[in-house]
């Protein structure tokens, strides 16, 4: 009878254990206001709850990339612009001093302000974003990417390298474009060069306007005298005598005039011009058979592809009168790259190039826009899912609970009233 009693008690005090547990549980997931707490509440679910934190963890991550490149854009997109209105400034005051009405003191207050807009321009292409990242030294982020020597010459010292970023499972973007790209490689007139050279030749120019002319030209004697390379150059020129007019084209270097004095002889005919030549002097003098105009123009020299501040070949040219006397001032005559009209061409030729960087980066800019709301739509579904699996339906556990309590409160009475009682009192 005793063993009877005993495994009565322990049995209802499992099944009170079991009730409290459940209570517990219960209490706890409303408290959370989580429906799984361990995997074993629902094996399943928990697997596919797992899944789905992991793959909005990732989201987040793309997300985040999404807005670091985004930022990193909008800086090179925002520098990109500032090179662009220097570079229009530029060729403005370019266009302004190749006009006639400026005189060597407006070109040289011109050639000023140029200087420090390439100084601006070094600033820009050296930006830093918010973590001290260089935007355009490729993956060299450190320091800065862009050096002036002290003869004025600018190098870079980045990498090609475009840094990029994942912004979802197939799907990269570009933080940002090189500078070997975006400033160092920009097709001109005479091959590729570097914003910084095109500058510099728009200063030369300047400089060389003041000296040199395009188009020299007299009546009826002139002479020439030539400065060049001490090696043999092509050159070519337009001469224009009382019959017409012919283009010059032989080689000439420093002392060696021959050739250039027997081309011109060989046209007099079409142009009615006939060259001398002064070996001792090396002046080449020319006379119109009718006392006509003597012109030389569109002068062109192998080799020389952009301005120079150091301009090695050209002609000097002066009008004679009938008695040799020379007539008015020296005009010298340079190749026609070292005019400015020549860097305006370079310039626009640049800002194209600049255009076409910030388009590039214009579309990276749509990409990540466009990815980063995807992103927010895919979170959002994922995030449903997650609580669909994983949040606590709260009415139906309050209800469950108050179930639990009205069944254990009823249980514990039943209980304490029948363990007042014996055996013996039933078998009376």
């Amino acid at each position: 009878m005793q063993i009877s009693t005993k495994l009565f008690n322990d049995q209802l005090v499992r099944q009170f254990g079991n009730l409290t547990s459940d209570v517990q549980s219960l209490q706890e997931r409303i408290a959370t206001g989580k429906n799984i707490l361990s995997s074993s509440d629902d094996p399943v679910n928990a697997v596919n709850l797992s899944v789905a934190k992991e793959q909005r963890n990732l989201l987040a991550r793309f997300e985040t990339n999404g807005e670091t490149a985004r930022r990193r854009l909008d800086l090179t997109d925002g520098a990109l612009n500032q090179m662009t209105n220097v570079l229009t400034r530029i060729t403005e005051l370019t266009t302004q001093a190749a006009s006639g009405s400026y005189g060597s003191a407006d070109r040289e207050a011109i050639k000023i302000e140029i200087e420090e807009l390439s100084n601006v321009m070094m600033e820009i292409a050296n930006t830093k974003d918010s973590q001290n990242q260089s935007l355009f030294g490729g993956y060299k982020f450190k320091g800065q990417p862009f050096y002036k020597d002290d003869a004025g010459y600018v190098s870079y010292t980045g990498d090609r390298g475009m840094h990029r970023v994942q912004i979802s499972e197939n799907m990269n973007v570009a933080t940002s474009i090189d500078g070997g790209t975006s400033l160092m490689r920009i097709d001109t007139r005479d091959g590729r060069k570097s914003v910084f050279d095109v500058i510099s030749g728009v200063k030369n120019a300047i400089t060389n306007t003041n000296k040199f002319k395009s188009l020299a030209s007299g009546v009826a004697e002139a002479q020439i005298k030539i400065t060049a390379d001490r090696d043999p150059n092509p050159w070519t020129f337009n001469l224009e005598g009382s019959l017409g007019t012919v283009t010059i084209s032989t080689k000439v270097a420093n002392n060696s005039y021959t050739d250039l004095v027997s081309q011109i002889n060989s046209n007099t005919a079409k142009t009615g011009i006939i060259a001398e030549l002064d070996s001792k002097t090396g002046i080449i003098n020319l006379k119109d058979n009718t006392n006509g105009k003597i012109s030389i123009n569109n002068l062109q020299v192998e080799g020389e592809d952009f301005a120079s501040d150091n301009v090695k070949n050209y002609i000097s040219f002066d009008t004679l009168d009938g008695s040799g006397a020379l007539i008015g001032e020296t005009r010298h005559i340079a190749d026609q790259d070292q005019a400015l009209n020549g860097s305006i061409q370079d310039l626009k030729l640049a800002v194209d190039h600049i255009s076409n960087q910030q388009a590039f980066v214009g579309a990276q800019i749509n990409k990540v826009e466009r990815q980063v709301e995807v992103l927010g739509n895919r979170k959002i579904a994922v995030s449903e899912r997650i609580s669909d699996l994983g949040d606590a339906d709260l009415a139906e556990l309050v209800t469950k609970l108050q179930g639990l309590l009205v069944s254990r409160d009823a249980a514990q009475q039943a209980f304490a009233k029948i363990g007042q009682q014996s055996l013996f009192d039933f078998l009376r």
